[in-house]
């Protein structure tokens, strides 16, 4: 009689695991080899796939503004990239094996987004290619082209899936307390040795998006950039928790003291655009609430009024980097600061002068953001030399720290237009939720509108860098289509109950004379 062996599970998991392991043990006695990482690599991505299947959504939105920029990615990209690119991955894999899997679509935002993407791709086809290094191209600057697209697709992705109103300040708290990490370099540096590791994952400067995370000295003090993200973000996140009036209650003071402590502890970073838009955004909300109605608005005038005299009697006495961050003010700052100001100011408007006679030229067709390694190579070369001037290398590479001239010299002035759209469709869209949408998600939604219109404000009258910016708009975009989709789903459902109720009586009146006859 024949007799078959039955295999277990146990035995298949045992036959894989162990050659695995033999094969780990011997790569790992060289860590840092590229065969070693590749090949880890790609065995926690294969591991990740059931995890990534059940959370890529909130693991999206948990990076979103996270600062982590891990090492096995080629070109240095943060980790909401790969994240944006892998959920429509796995998105796409539930609507291929679930019929009743529904994406959430916005029409209004989807055709303005699409249509910007079209415009980049156009772009880049046009002015020789993507240009990444790193798949062997003699073209530079393609990170722009990843950074954009990627940021179109992280609103797909973030839109898919619909958040349940129990699990809002949940998700928005992911959504922004997140950044956070933008200070785990710097204090990684400060802690010593024993968490030099944490370096790998949060560098001390980063290349895509979010700006440096580590200190840097100017103006005689030490300047810790990643604080100022770290600052806003939450900001954002505390008053979309309690809104204006509930931050400014006068039986809560320790909200007040608390969101003060957040703004005087990204003054230390040195930049003085981070209370500018902290102040755009508490402006727009003290307008939305109608504040001026009630008692909170007494505490704004006495904290703002406290706020004002201390600045003017005290600023040239603040830490160095808290000077410059005050410096746009009518105040007295150490003369130091005021001339790293003045300077820092200077080269930008020298910059505005001489690129803004480029914009008939890459009018109809952009500029695009590839360029030659030899290009760079002879800035750098005319720099050491003192041929070129100081703005001349971030003119080269696009960073024009103007929103304005970063859409149209790359894009033209179609990418003007399509930008615009998705600006003017982003407005209309985050205003109609907030004004229609279900009242225990309004000061959620307020903010989310507040932030979006603050940071048009500011893109494109303070700052502005449109590859490295783009996904603070989809992001904000994306999160609101995801928190409001169930209202919209439930409101559509009831009408198609009442349309419903209303054919059936219809018919039943129609009926109803027939069957007398």
């Amino acid at each position: 009689m024949a007799s078959t062996f039955a295999a277990t599970r146990n035995h298949l998991i045992f036959g894989l695991c162990l050659p695995l392991a033999v094969l780990l043990g011997y790569l790992l006695a060289e860590p840092f080899a590229s065969t070693t990482v590749v090949v880890v690599a790609v065995l926690a991505a294969v591991l990740m796939v059931p995890i990534m299947l059940r959370w890529y959504h909130p693991l999206l939105i948990l990076s979103w503004h996270m600062a982590m920029y891990p090492i096995f990615f080629p070109g240095r990209v943060a980790l909401w990239v790969p994240m944006a690119l892998a959920g429509l991955l796995f998105v796409i894999l539930h609507r291929s094996v679930d019929a009743n899997y529904r994406w959430n679509h916005e029409p209004s935002l989807t055709t303005p987004l699409l249509v910007f993407a079209l415009v980049i791709i156009a772009t880049a086809v046009a002015t020789g290619g993507i240009g990444l290094r790193i798949l062997g191209s003699k073209e530079i600057g393609g990170r722009g082209y990843v950074l954009l697209l990627a940021a179109i697709v992280g609103y797909f992705v973030l839109s898919s899936r619909s958040i349940q109103p129990r699990r809002a300040q949940w998700a928005i708290a992911l959504f922004f307390l997140s950044g956070i990490t933008c200070t785990f370099g710097y204090l990684a540096l400060r802690t010593g040795s024993g968490a030099e590791f944490l370096t790998y994952l949060f560098p001390l400067t980063s290349d895509s998006g979010g700006g440096p995370v580590g200190p840097t000295f100017e103006s005689g003090g030490e300047r810790i950039d990643g604080l100022m993200p770290a600052a806003v973000l939450i900001y954002c996140w505390l008053l979309a928790r309690y809104g204006a009036t509930g931050i400014l209650a006068w039986n809560r003071p320790w909200r007040v003291l608390v969101l003060a402590g957040v703004v005087g502890m990204g003054c230390f970073g040195g930049f003085r655009s981070m209370l500018v838009l902290m102040g755009l955004i508490f402006l727009i909300l003290l307008y939305l609430e109608r504040i001026w109605r009630g008692p909170a608005f007494l505490i704004f005038l006495m904290g703002l009024l406290i706020s004002g005299v201390g600045i003017v009697f005290f600023a040239n006495k603040l830490p160095l980097p808290v000077q410059r961050t005050l410096a746009f003010l009518p105040v007295e700052v150490d003369p130091v600061v005021r001339i790293g100001v003045d300077s820092s100011t200077e080269w930008r408007v020298q910059m505005w002068r001489s690129v803004i006679h480029l914009v008939p030229q890459y009018l109809l067709l952009g500029k695009g953001y590839s360029l030659s390694a030899e290009d760079m190579y002879m800035e750098r070369q005319d720099a050491l030399r003192g041929f070129s001037e100081l703005w001349s290398g971030a003119a080269l590479a696009g960073d024009y720290h103007s929103g304005p001239l970063s859409v149209i010299i790359p894009f033209g002035v179609w990418g003007g237009l399509a930008f615009g759209w998705v600006l003017y469709a982003g407005t209309r869209h985050l205003y109609r939720v907030y004004r229609d949408g279900a009242e225990s998600l309004r000061t959620i939604n307020r903010l989310l509108f507040a932030l979006f219109v603050a940071r048009i404000l500011f893109f494109l009258f303070v700052f502005g860098a449109l590859y490295t910016e783009f996904y603070y708009f989809t992001g904000i975009l994306g999160m609101s289509v995801a928190l409001n989709s169930t209202e919209r789903q439930s409101r559509a459902e009831s009408a198609a109950e009442v349309a419903e109720g209303e054919l059936n009586q219809a018919h039943n009146m129609t009926i109803a004379p027939m069957s007398n006859e």
